[in-house]
C-alpha cells in the first residue's frame, strides 16, 4: 500500500463529516422551524385556510352528526330540538353554542322565544370539526356571521 492511498483512506471520515455538516445546515427544518410548524398545526390554521373551505367541511360533519335532530333545513323538531335556522341563540350566544357542540347541552335554553329543555349528547368531535360545523351552521339558513370560528377559539372553550 502506498502512502498516498493511506492518506486518501484517512480522509474519508473528514470528507464524510464535512458533507454531513453541509447537508444538515442547508435549510432543513431547524428546531425553531419545527416549533413554528407544530404551533401552526396545533392551532389548526392550516386545517382552516378560509371560511368557504371550513363551511364545506362543516356541511359534511352536519350531515353525519347533526341532521337527525336539527333536520336538513336546520329547523329542528318543534318542542324537542331547537332550530338552527335563523337562530337568535346561535347568533347571540357564540361561546355557549360552541360549548354545546363540544360538551353536549342539558337544561333549558330559549331559542327564538321558545323554551327547549332536552339533551344534546356529546358528539365526540375534534376542535377543528367543531369549528367547521359551527362555521357551517352560523352561515346557513338565514344565519350570517362575520367572524370565523377558529380552532384555537374552540380549544379555549371549557366546560
Amino acid at each position: 500500500m502506498t502512502s498516498k492511498s493511506i492518506i486518501e483512506i484517512a480522509m474519508y471520515p473528514i470528507i464524510l463529516g464535512t458533507l454531513t455538516l453541509i447537508v444538515t445546515s442547508c435549510g432543513f427544518h431547524s428546531e425553531e422551524n419545527n416549533t413554528a410548524i407544530n404551533n401552526q398545526f396545533e392551532s389548526g390554521y392550516e386545517l382552516q385556510t378560509d371560511l368557504k373551505e371550513s363551511i364545506q367541511l362543516g356541511s359534511e360533519i352536519y350531515k353525519d352528526f347533526c341532521v337527525t335532530c336539527h333536520r336538513p333545513d336546520g329547523k329542528g323538531i318543534p318542542k324537542s330540538f331547537p332550530p338552527l335556522a335563523n337562530s337568535d341563540y346561535l347568533m347571540n350566544s357564540r361561546e355557549q353554542s360552541i360549548r354545546a357542540v363540544k360538551f353536549g347541552q342539558q337544561g333549558e335554553i330559549v331559542v327564538n322565544g321558545i323554551s327547549y329543555n332536552s339533551v344534546m349528547t356529546v358528539q365526540g368531535l375534534e376542535n377543528d370539526e367543531i369549528a367547521n360545523v359551527m362555521n357551517y351552521i352560523m352561515n346557513s339558513w338565514g344565519n350570517t356571521q362575520d367572524k370565523m370560528v377558529r380552532v384555537d377559539e374552540v380549544a379555549s372553550v371549557t366546560k
